[in-house]
């Protein structure tokens, strides 16, 4: 029998417990990659890559340390800046990439990047 520390303890993940997640992982970042753009929920993502939901928010939190809905969250304001970039108004960016609407955008943009969409604009223009 294996103690706690054996289990839990790091380095764990090398020799090969439940959640050394390998290529789980993968296909869930590659669906999430192809998908950021569209509603994607956390049980199809799951579904997916053959894990549950617990799995998948703990294989991403190991990983990652940031959950799978943060993870598109973090893609999702990424592509944003991308846009910015190229000139697209912030009034066009929420429904490009896959955000509900200009409120949510600004919210998690700022949070993301420290500035709101129309600074950023302002300041690479």
């Amino acid at each position: 029998m294996r103690s706690v520390v054996a289990l839990t303890g790091p380095g764990h993940a090398e020799r090969g417990r439940p959640y050394a997640w390998g290529a789980s992982l993968r296909r869930a970042f590659e669906l999430i990659r192809e998908r950021f753009v569209t509603a994607l929920s956390l049980d199809e993502i799951a579904l997916h890559v053959g894990l549950d939901q617990f799995q998948l928010i703990r294989a991403f939190r190991d990983q990652l340390g940031v959950t799978p809905y943060a993870y598109v969250t973090q893609l999702r304001i990424g592509r944003a800046r991308a846009l910015l970039t190229r000139g697209v108004p912030p009034s066009e960016i929420a429904a490009r990439v896959g955000l509900y609407d200009q409120s949510q955008l600004n919210r998690h943009f700022k949070r993301i990047v420290g500035v709101t969409p129309g600074q950023f604009a302002r300041a690479v223009v």
